[in-house]
């Protein structure tokens, strides 16, 4: 149970129509103009289609989140709209016929699952309207047949992962199609001594991991549990790791996607460096499906750390502690993780779980690599929290207690839930510079 709920903790984000980028290239007519003013001529297939895409163009459509002639916007940096709106118009059956005649089962118009495809649990945005069909592809192909039928039948579509970000990327405001990709899970070749695995879209970070874990490798991005690889990349997610593996653009060696006209294109080989070209991968991670459908993802592995301490430290207030994760990142230590939890979190995590915390601001950190290492980091960074008014300093590092203590990062949601229980949580991520961090919390506050 606790599994399926934390799969619904966080969504991800909905892509505006493939239509709406440009029309079907067989059918678009070709620009009048010399080679002289055309900057995108002679350019790769796939860097026209996409400088078309964000440059747009005297032929290209526009999206349907910029069209004046729509009247309206859907969200934005500057959207402070709970909902979501969209036009929807109904597709034809010949479209699902179409869809049926290739996935078979692997399609429904059944309610409650657009419904549970449409509405993410717990995302600071909803929509008006939810997918029209939801269909689950077993293979590259069958993404592109799909990808091709909805842009000749010019329906939006909106790729599908673990649903576990947190602003609202399944959204469906226009309705249309939602691609499940769970069934593409396979895990296809794992390169020992090149540290890279090459998987679907479908596989969840932490059933990767399971499957690494006997060769003494894993792959060190961990947000919410239930997130899959392909979703991870669209979002180009990160996680607690991130402060020392880097997020998503960091560990992905290459990848393929199927683009809105249903061209495949794979952006590199399995080689660590390469000058050759564009730097595609990248510019399709973190498009959250608006470039194209991800089909298959090269991923760069690490060591398992032979050591770690996990240690937690008080303070009286959030300035302290985010004074010390500061002064950490400047002495050159190699944390792993840090952790920020303010007095009003450690209050719902003891209620929740019935401990008995001290209510004030916490900082968590992790550091990895030998024993002596480890501790030897833990020591100075003990060192640090003394000179910034830190309290009860302690750290662990039997497998059980470390589990023990990270476990209250990991259900701080769900401890949430138990200060409210009638009401919804409504999540989201803010990003600032290390400097901006506490008063970031305390204007929030």
């Amino acid at each position: 149970m606790a599994a399926s709920l934390l799969r619904l903790a966080r969504p991800r984000r909905a892509i505006l129509p493939l239509s709406a980028l440009r029309p079907p290239l067989s059918t678009q007519p070709l620009p009048q103009e010399s080679s002289s003013s055309n900057p995108r001529r002679g350019l790769p297939a796939v860097l026209s289609f996409l400088a078309a895409a964000v440059a747009g163009g005297t032929t290209a459509t526009v999206a349907f989140c910029d069209s004046d002639g729509h009247g309206h916007r859907v969200g934005g940096k500057e959207s402070t709209e709970l909902v979501v709106r969209g036009e929807r118009k109904r597709v034809p059956r010949e479209f699902v016929e179409e869809l049926a005649s290739f996935l078979g089962e692997n399609l429904t118009v059944d309610y409650e699952e657009r419904s549970f495809h449409g509405t993410p649990q717990n995302s600071f945005h909803k929509a008006v309207n939810v997918p029209d069909v939801v269909v689950f592809p077993k293979s590259q192909d069958e993404v592109r047949r799909i990808v091709m039928t909805c842009n000749k039948y010019e329906v939006p579509i909106v790729p599908y992962g673990g649903a576990t970000s947190i602003e609202g990327h399944t959204l469906a405001p226009h309705g249309g199609v939602c691609i499940d990709m769970s069934l593409m899970k396979e895990i296809k070749s794992l390169h020992l001594e090149d540290m890279d695995v090459v998987v679907e879209p479908g596989v969840g970070w932490i059933e990767l991991n399971e499957y690494l874990k006997p060769h003494g490798l894993f792959f060190p991005l961990d947000p919410g549990p239930g997130a899959t690889i392909g979703g991870m990349c669209a979002t180009r997610c990160s996680g607690s790791l991130a402060v020392r593996y880097g997020t998503m653009r960091d560990n992905v060696i290459n990848l393929k996607a199927v683009l809105p006209n249903g061209d495949v294109v794979k952006t590199g080989s399995r080689a660590r460096k390469s000058a050759a070209g564009y730097d595609l991968a990248r510019l399709i991670i973190g498009s959250e499906g608006t470039l194209g459908v991800i089909t298959e993802v090269t991923l760069r592995l690490q060591k398992l750390p032979s050591h770690s301490v996990v240690a937690m430290c008080n303070f009286q207030t959030i300035k302290d502690a985010a004074d010390v994760a500061i002064a950490t990142m400047l002495s050159g230590i190699q944390v792993s993780r840090v952790e920020l939890l303010d007095e009003v979190q450690i209050r719902a995590i003891n209620l929740a779980n019935g401990k008995s915390l001290p209510e004030v601001p916490t900082l968590m950190f992790e550091f990895i690599g030998t024993e002596a290492y480890a501790l030897e980091q833990t020591l100075l960074v003990q060192k640090i929290a003394a000179e910034h008014h830190g309290s009860d300093f302690v750290f662990v590092e039997e497998p059980n207690a470390k589990q023990e203590l990270w476990k209250i990062r990991k259900e701080a949601l769900w401890a949430g839930f138990a200060m409210k229980p009638d009401h919804e949580a409504m999540i989201t991520d803010v990003c600032v510079p290390l400097s901006r961090l506490a008063e970031c919390i305390s204007v929030s506050k």
